[in-house]
């Protein structure tokens, strides 16, 4: 199992990368039963808003070296996978061998 916790301020995080992650964290057992038929991938997501959560150490080190500007911070199964300004859409794609395609109003 995938274990993924991404940690951010919300201050600065942007609305859509909490939707995605939402996305994956909210699916259904049978949505979660076609991904791991067609990836063999079983993850758990939890997001962590800095301030708000308990953070892990290496987490903590991070942010202590480089201040807010290492936000976002994803960890994958306990180690930093990425930090700072990354692109979510591709970080997914990657860790869960799925496609992300995002659909944004125009105000």
């Amino acid at each position: 199992m995938k274990r993924i916790s991404y940690f951010y301020s919300a201050e600065n995080e942007s609305e859509i990368n909490l939707e995605i992650w939402k996305m994956f964290m909210n699916q259904s057992e049978a949505e979660r039963k076609i991904h791991f038929d067609h990836t063999g991938i079983v993850f758990d997501i939890q997001l962590g808003e800095v301030g708000k959560v308990d953070l892990p150490e290496r987490v903590q080190a991070l942010i202590d070296k480089n201040g807010m500007e290492a936000l976002p911070i994803l960890v994958v199964d306990g180690a930093i996978y990425n930090y700072g300004e990354f692109s979510v859409i591709d970080a997914v794609e990657e860790l869960l061998d799925v496609g992300v395609s995002i659909q944004v109003e125009e105000d």
